[in-house]
């Protein structure tokens, strides 16, 4: 049977140290959590400043339908024929290609 010699030192930490620990530890982590809070909310605040600016944009323009705009209604008749016309949809139109299978 194996017997062993070895005596782990005891660690003496006063309440002081500890606290003094534990505070800067705390410290730390809600530095980290306020930055990451800092950045979601700047984030935010961007997104709708840039969907007011597009909805101002928006109000401000003659022609806010597709259907209404005079060079797309030109542009089919000399070229395009019609919307959704086979030559329009494979110039216009995305196809969606699934992806997942080809890694």
């Amino acid at each position: 049977m194996a017997s062993y010699d070895y005596v782990e030192k005891a660690i003496k930490v006063s309440r002081r140290e500890f606290l003094q620990v534990v505070g800067v530890a705390g410290a730390v982590l809600w530095t980290g959590a306020y930055v990451a809070t800092d950045l979601v909310q700047d984030r935010t605040k961007y997104i709708k400043l840039r969907a007011k600016g597009i909805y101002q944009d928006d109000v401000k323009a003659k022609v806010r339908q597709s259907h209404n705009n005079v060079a797309l209604n030109k542009m089919y008749q000399t070229f395009a024929q019609k919307p959704l016309s086979p030559l329009s949809e494979e110039l216009f139109h995305t196809r969606y290609v699934d992806r997942t299978k080809l890694g």
